[in-house]
């Protein structure tokens, strides 16, 4: 298996950086004075979520304004074929402090289509792992909470490693990719396949082991149904422990459809063990997400979502339903203000709820 994994790393790396060197001196353009040549290819950005919630969580209640996010993105275009980016977030610790850590540093590696295989690119560094950063841009509502899967600490959405990702058949029309969705638009579906330390961007590797991860989405009807998208995400690896790890297993199922005017999503989780390695237990879950716009008033959104989680199928007694509504104004292209209840029922356990209003802020 680690001869396997090496030979799949070097192999990825040879296209990229081979492709890289053919396509070196291509597209040639006008350059800028050496004084500005640094911002040549150069963007800064920015991602914050502002929230305030009160509530209650057991016994006690609570309400409070908080920092859930606030991402600084800088991204460089180094040449048409090579480009990096570093994404300082803020992490509030255990003592109470906001410090920064480093959700993503890494190189992207742009490399010609192969046949079906198109728009592709490898990440290597600090990276994505292939199924997060997918799903959050069909739900659009990180702002609120995590997904599913992450919410349930199976797993978190970076870490370091290198990944192929692509598209099959070329992208979306330009009119789907304005009027639905113009993230990971490929004609026929895209696909996202990677070898990681298996330890997130929270921790550092504890042990010799890497994760496999890997997304394949088939959009099997683009020019009937363009919206409609049928996904599997799997990882097969150990969790982040250093004696004896655990096997820690991914199993995801994932059918979305999106509109202009509308989106649904169904996901369901078959899964082992965690990325932590805290558990080796067998856990199932499913999620229902909706949104729907206002016809007469496209900027307001309707939302509404539900979970259903067993942390241990081998147990009674254990299982939680998660129940989140909401409304969502977009005020300006990504900036959006949402208001939205959650309630979680656990058996065995304390309920919980809250009222929540987030403001997203991005630029």
């Amino acid at each position: 298996m680690k001869r396997i994994l090496a030979i799949f790393t070097c192999c990825m790396l040879v296209v990229a950086f081979g492709v890289g060197i053919v396509n070196a001196q291509a597209n040639s353009k006008y350059e800028l004075p050496p004084s500005l040549k640094a911002f040549e290819g150069l963007s800064i950005g920015g991602l914050a979520y502002i929230d305030y919630k009160a509530g209650k969580s057991g016994s006690q209640y609570y309400n409070k304004f908080s920092l859930t996010r606030g991402y600084i993105n800088i991204k460089k275009k180094i040449t048409p074929w090579l480009s990096a980016r570093i994404t300082p977030d803020i992490h509030r610790s255990d003592n109470g402090d906001i410090t920064l850590r480093i959700k993503y540093l890494y190189a992207r590696l742009y490399f010609p289509n192969l046949a079906f295989l198109t728009n592709n690119f490898i990440e290597v560094g600090q990276i994505h792992i292939p199924w997060l950063d997918f799903k959050e841009a069909i739900n659009g509502y990180r702002c609120q909470g995590t997904m599913l899967q992450e919410r349930n600490h199976v797993f978190n959405s970076a870490d370091q490693g290198i990944a192929w990702f692509g598209y099959f058949g070329g992208k979306m029309s330009k009119q789907y990719q304005e009027s639905v969705d113009k993230h990971y638009a490929g004609k026929y579906g895209s696909f996202a396949i990677g070898v990681y330390n298996g330890a997130g961007y929270h921790s550092d590797e504890e042990n010799h082991n890497k994760a496999i991860e890997g997304r394949i989405t088939i959009r099997p009807l683009p020019s009937v149904l363009p919206g409609l998208q049928l996904s599997y995400f799997g990882i097969y690896g150990k969790g982040n422990v250093a004696d004896n790890p655990p096997d820690w297993r991914v199993n995801t199922f994932y059918v979305s459809y999106e509109a202009h005017l509308y989106t649904f999503t169904f996901t369901y989780a078959n899964d082992k063990g965690c990325q932590s390695g805290s558990d080796e237990n067998n856990k199932e879950g499913f999620s229902v997400f909706g949104k729907v716009k206002m016809p007469f008033y496209p900027k307001l959104e309707l939302i509404a979502r539900f979970d259903n989680w067993d942390p241990n199928t081998d147990a009674v007694n254990d299982v939680s339903n998660r129940t989140i509504v909401g409304v969502g104004y977009h005020l300006y292209k990504n900036n959006l203000l949402l208001v939205d209840y959650e309630r979680l029922i656990q058996d065995g356990g304390p309920d919980s709820y809250f009222f929540q209003t987030v403001l997203q802020v991005s630029f």
